[in-house]
């Protein structure tokens, strides 16, 4: 009896030695999971950027006020959202960043912010592809892109038809001017 009293008690010492590094390995795991569960970005910690041509000659701005949130696969239910203020957008040069704003471009006195939701985010090799509705202006434009994870950075670039959104469409609208295409880029630290 004495012997299998000391058995018993020896093979739940192990256990129990066993199943706290155990438990403490699950918790940390689970605690990097949920960490990267929801990723919060803003002008803070990220860029998102535009670019595109202007009389033959390359420009490039920035939205110095946006915010994001990403929940991406594994988590269930993963999306993107953004916003993104449009009378934030700078380029650096004021002949631009005075038109920017004006009814004809951003419109910024009725459209005060742009958004992006996804509609799908799929795992891919190299990252993410998302699906989603781009509205800029009160237009709402289907696009797609792929989110490339790259130590620790989120990036994609992708263009839009600036037309669609009635970007620049009156004063510009056989793209004589100002390019047609206009790439949208963001960079997100996870």
């Amino acid at each position: 009896m004495k012997v299998s009293l000391n058995k018993t008690f020896m093979n739940r010492t192990t256990l129990l030695r066993m199943f706290i590094p155990f438990t403490i390995v699950m918790y940390w795991c689970l605690g990097i999971l949920n960490a990267h569960a929801e990723i919060k970005s803003s002008h803070q910690s990220g860029t998102v950027s535009f670019s595109g041509q202007h009389a033959g000659m390359n420009f490039e701005g920035k939205f110095e006020r946006w915010e994001a949130t990403l929940i991406l696969p594994p988590q269930n239910n993963p999306n993107i959202t953004a916003t993104f203020y449009m009378s934030s957008a700078k380029t650096g040069d004021s002949i631009y960043d005075s038109t920017l704003p004006e009814f004809d471009w951003f419109d910024v006195e009725n459209h005060a912010t742009g958004k992006f939701l996804s509609t799908e985010v799929s795992i891919t090799e190299g990252g993410y592809k998302v699906l989603g509705d781009l509205t800029i202006k009160n237009i709402t434009k289907a696009v797609s892109f792929m989110l490339s994870d790259i130590d620790g950075k989120l990036n994609t670039s992708f263009g839009i038809n600036r037309l669609d959104y009635q970007i620049g469409l009156e004063s510009d609208p056989d793209a004589e001017w100002v390019s047609k295409t206009i790439f949208i880029s963001m960079r997100i630290k996870k």
